[in-house]
């Protein structure tokens, strides 16, 4: 390709890889909120869930639009930048965490503010949310680790791997735990759809790890 075309590809590149550490960054913040949200919820601490549920909803916009800064960028590029595909698979599956916190977060708003969860629930519910943000911190890791050191990708992406193995456990007791409560107004229901993106959360951030490991081959 001529000069002027491989400049502005290792321009865009560049830009892409800004963009990309400042969205999972908010990302991270998103998820770091949810846990804050998760841990008002187990206590009925109905104001500081409010606080932390808007919280979320502005880094949702935030995110969203870094996430289209950085794919117009790379529309910007064209085909000379290689492997294109690949870095919009990256931060989409990326995006899809903070989408999903948004959405539990509003189910778990739908919960009834006075009912108080079973033990054995907001245990599990902890434990998922805590995989969830650990998981997400490591994909600011692997990111910074993509134009460093390949062992060191294939390594977060293992550990990634297990962090989301690990979470099944918790998210198969919790949906068994979920079908023998016995609770008002839909809640069983309501604290599925919550759980379910969590657990959604985390596969999205194995995606993306997955999706990184991929590409750092590549390159």
């Amino acid at each position: 390709p001529p000069r002027s075309t491989l400049s502005s590809s290792s321009a865009a590149s560049d830009v892409y890889k800004r963009q990309v550490l400042d969205h999972i960054r908010i990302v991270l913040n998103g998820a770091k909120t949810f846990s804050k949200l998760v841990d008002c919820w187990n206590s009925c601490q109905i104001e500081s869930f409010e606080e932390n549920f808007k919280k979320i909803n502005t880094l949702e916009i935030e995110a969203n639009s870094l996430k289209n800064s950085a794919l117009q960028e790379l529309s910007k590029a064209g085909p000379a930048l290689l492997f294109r595909q690949d870095l919009v698979r990256i931060v989409r599956s990326v995006d899809q965490i903070i989408d999903l916190a948004q959405g539990a977060a509003f189910f778990f708003k739908k919960v009834d503010q006075d009912w108080i969860p079973p033990e054995e629930i907001s245990h599990n519910v902890r434990e998922l949310t805590d995989r969830m943000v650990s998981v997400t911190k490591s994909l600011l890791e692997i990111i910074r680790a993509l134009y460093q050191n390949l062992d060191r990708v294939r390594e977060i992406a293992e550990n990634i791997d297990r962090e989301e193995n690990s979470a099944d456990k918790n998210y198969r007791t919790l949906i068994i735990e979920l079908a023998k409560l016995n609770a008002p107004n839909g809640i069983p229901v309501l604290v599925r759809e919550s759980v379910d993106r969590i657990e959604d959360m985390i596969d999205s951030a194995r995606d993306a790890a997955s999706n990184i490991s991929l590409y750092a081959m590549s390159r």
